[in-house]
């Protein structure tokens, strides 16, 4: 199995300035971009209900049992990339872009559980947290 010690992983929550940094950084360093934001559509239409019965549960909730009618802890329980289901497809497509230099990967589905098992630094992931000032700022942009 190929290595991923060309990623660097950029997570956190959203509206921390992933997507931003991960720009600004990728342009710097003339570095490929990876946004698992990006791919979110294309692995759920790979994966399987059998493989992932998260994802399953939740294509079947109307948006309103999905972002309204639960508490947050429900909510959490429900989403499936909070659990890693479809975790390997991230994997896959970064193997896939091994090449000369670093691969910048940014995205909310990059959990430092899943993630630390690949890192071959630990100086190579970085989580954006953001505070509740920036992230209603990032969301009002």
């Amino acid at each position: 199995m190929r290595s991923l010690a060309h990623v660097r992983w950029i997570g956190g929550g959203s509206g921390a300035g992933k997507t931003t940094v991960a720009r600004l950084l990728a342009e710097r360093f003339d570095a490929p971009l990876y946004s698992t934001d990006a791919t979110i559509g294309v692995h759920s239409d790979e994966l399987e209900p059998a493989a992932a019965p998260l994802l399953a549960r939740f294509r079947r909730m109307t948006m309103d049992q999905r972002w309204v009618e639960g508490d947050p802890m429900t909510m959490y329980e429900h989403f499936p990339w909070f659990h890693g289901e479809g975790f390997k497809l991230v994997l896959d497509d970064l193997r896939q872009l091994a090449g000369d230099g670093p691969v910048i990967a940014e995205g909310f589905r990059l959990l430092p559980q899943l993630v630390r098992p690949h890192l071959s630094d630990r100086r190579h992931a970085v989580w954006l947290l953001p505070t509740p000032g920036f992230r209603r700022a990032a969301f009002a942009r």
